[in-house]
């Protein structure tokens, strides 16, 4: 129950995560700053990261965890932040919010289950591939509220190309976490990952100054610092903890496939907090994430 009730949080805070970004990225208030994605990614991370400095100084100390390991940590940090993040605010850039959300949320828990049988780890049954795909169908009918937008232009096709790997960035640090938490464990893990990749949107950001400027930071209100203290506390240090840990506990396909449900969370959020209305499309997609979820249980059972 508690490793279920970790991951119950850490779909909660993600999906709360992109309330707390829009009031960072877009002024919702006169006399508001407002920050870059990139900017926003690295500041979050770096703040994070610091959360972790000394159990991961201490790891080190006590040659809980060797150079080898400290490689692996560095590569896997840099394709689960510095990559990921660059993936899907290109995607983002290029394309447009309910294609993203299809193209991210709906094949990462399928792309998981697929590397996690290609790798030997774990066996993905019909009636698995069955509850996957009506998750998959509930992500769609969610995001398609405001309609679908394809565009044929060549940024476009790479904008969609990005997203589709940003979905299998992830597969792949769910399952590498799982497997390398055999021997290291999940906070060392967490802290070593974040630490690299928020270097690596460190020096992203430096490559354009002139939309990377750190000085509007200071002009931040009230609201804003709240919400970066929640996309700080919550969505990076306790959140990537407690997914960690539900994968030392759990096949990764069935912990990934709970993240059908953070659209869900972000209408909920989305309805209460910034007066959004709510469709029955969006209680239907909601409805088949839940059957999807209650299926890989039966599944698995």
């Amino acid at each position: 129950m508690v490793v279920y009730a970790g991951l119950g949080y850490a779909v909660v805070a993600w999906g709360g995560s992109w309330v707390a970004a829009r009031t960072l990225l877009h002024t919702t208030a006169a006399g508001q700053a407002t920050l870059s994605p990139t900017m926003l990614a690295a500041l979050r991370f770096s703040l994070a990261s610091l959360f972790f400095f000394y159990p991961l100084a201490r790891a080190i100390r006590r040659r809980k965890i060797g150079g080898r390991d400290l490689v692996r940590l560095a590569l896997l940090g840099q394709l689960t932040y510095s990559v990921y993040f660059w993936l899907q605010y290109t995607g983002l850039q290029q394309t447009n919010a309910s294609i993203a959300s299809i193209l991210v949320l709906g094949p990462t828990p399928l792309a998981t289950a697929v590397l996690a049988q290609w790798m030997g780890r774990e066996r993905l049954t019909r009636f698995q591939l069955v509850a996957l795909v009506l998750g998959f169908g509930g992500v769609a009918t969610i995001s398609l509220q405001q309609g679908l937008h394809l565009g044929r232009d060549a940024g476009f096709v790479f904008g969609s190309a990005c997203l589709v790997s940003n979905a299998f960035a992830f597969a792949i640090y769910s399952n590498l976490s799982k497997d390398w938490m055999r021997t290291i464990s999940p906070l060392v893990l967490t802290g070593g990952t974040m630490a690299s990749g928020a270097l690596g949107l460190l020096v992203l950001s430096l490559f354009n100054p002139v939309q990377n400027q750190w000085a509007a930071i200071a002009q931040l209100d009230t609201l804003q610092w709240l919400a970066l203290l929640f996309l700080v506390v919550g969505c990076s240090v306790a959140a990537y903890f407690a997914y960690n840990a539900a994968l030392t506990q759990m096949a990764a396909a069935r912990a990934a496939v709970y993240l059908y449900f953070e659209p869900v969370v972000t209408i909920a959020l989305g309805t209460t907090l910034l007066a959004e209305r709510l469709t029955g499309q969006a209680l239907l997609g909601a409805g088949l994430i839940a059957l999807s979820v209650a299926l890989t249980h039966l599944a698995k059972r």
